[in-house]
């Protein structure tokens, strides 16, 4: 299987994002999730060294990973992603049921 990482869906730096945490764009995808569902964040910056590069959105790396056309409503749901556990604890809009 591919390895799915964050330089794939990295978009341009917006003004106001927090430098930490971050991830590196060599990150696995599902490494980018899980920290970003840690620290309750939404997008998250990717960063190499002190330089920003970019941001990554919870909602474009979920569709990444296949979870494009999940329900529209998730209270708390667990999947596995090359062989590791995550944990979704928020509501997440998604394509047709």
């Amino acid at each position: 299987m591919t390895k799915l990482l964050v330089q794939e869906i990295i978009a341009p730096v917006r003004t106001g994002i927090k430098h930490k945490p971050s991830v590196s764009p060599d990150d696995r995808i599902t490494d980018a999730i899980e920290t970003m569902l840690k620290n309750d964040l939404r997008q998250i910056a990717v960063a190499r060294g002190d330089k920003v590069l970019g941001i990554i959105r919870l909602e474009d790396a979920l569709k990444k990973i296949g979870l494009d056309n999940a329900p529209k409503s998730i209270v708390k749901r667990s999947i596995v992603v090359h062989g590791r556990k995550i944990m979704i604890n928020e509501t997440i809009e998604g394509g047709d049921q």
